[in-house]
């Protein structure tokens, strides 16, 4: 073999590690972005969820203060008390 395909093929061959480093390097990007997306579609969810729990507790709230508002009231403030309580149900 001439110095010339010697040098030819030395650099065929880093060309080809370097093809190959280089699908390597970009399948690691893409699992990173994937994980990426995927925490911050779980990050919206929790959100979400949390979102959720908090209307929950508000209402439980606002519901035990119903309850305590009619155990203190008297017959007379219960048709007022029950409009009140009407938005609760809904």
């Amino acid at each position: 073999m001439s110095l010339i395909e010697l040098l030819k093929e030395k650099v065929e061959k880093q060309m080809a590690a370097y093809d190959e480093q280089l699908e390597a390097a970009q399948a690691k990007a893409s699992a990173k972005r994937a994980q990426a997306e995927a925490d911050a579609a779980g990050a919206d969810l929790e959100e979400q969820f949390l979102t959720q729990v908090n209307d929950i507790k508000n209402k439980m709230a606002d519901g035990q203060a119903y309850l305590k508002e009619l155990a203190d009231a008297g017959e007379d403030k219960a048709e007022e008390i029950k409009a009140k309580a009407s938005s609760f149900f809904q």
